[in-house]
């Protein structure tokens, strides 16, 4: 596999661990990047961005892990997984975003159990990492399908 090959899939496994942290992270920052869709889709994945952002620090917020709550995650995670990585980003992506699912509620847990922060305190840190991972993944590099296109 040829580096750019692995940076692609490299990207595509933050952005699904991004995805697994915060549904709308990975879908948002391809936009603000200008890597997801028009002016149009720019303004609705960012605010629901916004909304996620807000509804998360609500106690009656679904845990990620339930089917409702991974469903979704999976989802933006595999769009942009095959962004940023086309078909192969995929697996990559969702494989991601349910270790970070699942890792991030307990991370969270704990995190707010040993220093004694109240969840909402520990939920910002988290959207901060998901933003931060999404970055990471989403930043401006050729896209994959010329290189698969030629050759």
């Amino acid at each position: 596999m040829g580096s750019s090959r692995a940076a692609d899939l490299r990207d595509a496994a933050l952005l699904g661990a991004a995805a697994g942290l915060r549904t709308a992270a990975p879908l948002a920052v391809l936009a603000l990047r200008g890597r997801l869709g028009g002016r149009r889709m720019r303004v609705a994945f960012l605010a629901g961005a916004a909304f996620e952002l807000a509804g998360d620090k609500h106690p009656k917020a679904l845990p990620r892990t339930s089917p409702a709550g991974l469903g979704p995650r999976l989802a933006t995670a595999t769009v942009a997984g095959a962004r940023v990585a086309g078909p192969p980003g995929l697996p990559v992506a969702a494989a991601a975003a349910v270790a970070a699912a699942y890792a991030g509620q307990h991370v969270r847990r704990l995190v707010g159990e040993r220093s004694g922060a109240p969840d909402p305190a520990v939920a910002v840190g988290e959207d901060v990492l998901a933003y931060a991972v999404a970055a990471a993944g989403a930043r401006r590099r050729r896209p994959w399908w010329p290189r698969v296109l030629d050759g």
